[in-house]
Order: C-alpha cells, then sequence, then structure tokens
C-alpha cells in the first residue's frame, strides 16, 4: 500500500532568476526557521495572512549581547532540566518567576 494521492498534486513549477547572494540569502532565511528553501519560498509566495519567521541578525551591540546572554541562559536551563530528569528531582520553587521573565524578555525583543 503506497502513501495516499493528494486531491491536488503540486505538478506545475515557476522559475526564477537569482543572483548567487539572493540564493544564498533566500537558504540562510530558510534554513533559519527550519525550513528547505523550496518549502520557505513556497510559504512565503502562496500566504498573504500569515508572515513566515525568519530569525534576524542582532542590529546592534545590545542586541548581540541580550541574544548571547538569553542563549546562555538557555543552555543552563538545558543542563538543569537534563539533571532534574536524570535524579527525579522536583523543580525549583524560584524557577517559574525567571522562565516567566525570561519569557517576557523575548516577548518585547523578539520581532514577530
Amino acid at each position: 500500500m503506497g502513501r495516499p494521492k493528494k486531491s491536488e498534486p503540486r505538478c506545475e513549477q515557476l522559475n526564477l532568476s537569482l543572483t548567487a547572494s539572493e540564493l544564498e540569502g533566500i537558504k540562510r532565511r530558510a534554513y533559519a526557521v527550519g525550513m528547505r528553501p523550496v518549502h520557505f519560498g513556497r510559504a512565503v509566495l502562496l500566504d498573504q495572512t500569515r508572515k513566515v519567521a525568519v530569525k534576524r541578525e542582532p542590529a546592534s551591540n545590545i542586541n548581540r549581547l541580550l541574544y548571547s546572554q538569553l542563549s546562555r541562559l538557555g543552555q543552563n536551563l538545558n543542563q538543569l532540566m537534563r539533571y532534574l530528569h536524570r535524579t527525579g528531582d522536583p523543580l525549583p520553587a524560584d524557577l517559574e518567576p525567571l522562565l516567566n521573565d525570561i519569557r517576557q524578555i523575548i516577548a518585547r525583543r523578539v520581532p514577530r
């Protein structure tokens, strides 16, 4: 038994001419959101109601520092969670307020 047939298969193509730097930019944006370039392009071209999230480069030194610190926090939290799961210890009481603070910082700083 094979894969079920799609009701409307994609059999048409749209060919674009791009410069090498344009193609690299599209690939970089696609990989930043975890998509293949072809799927990213389709999503951008066809979906007018939803914006595709694009991971942008930090614009200033302050943003670079913020992203760096959030990354370090994430790594530390990951190590803590691994330890807690391995030992079966409960979550620390002060962890939830810290996570809420991190979520608020991300919500203020990350463009949607």
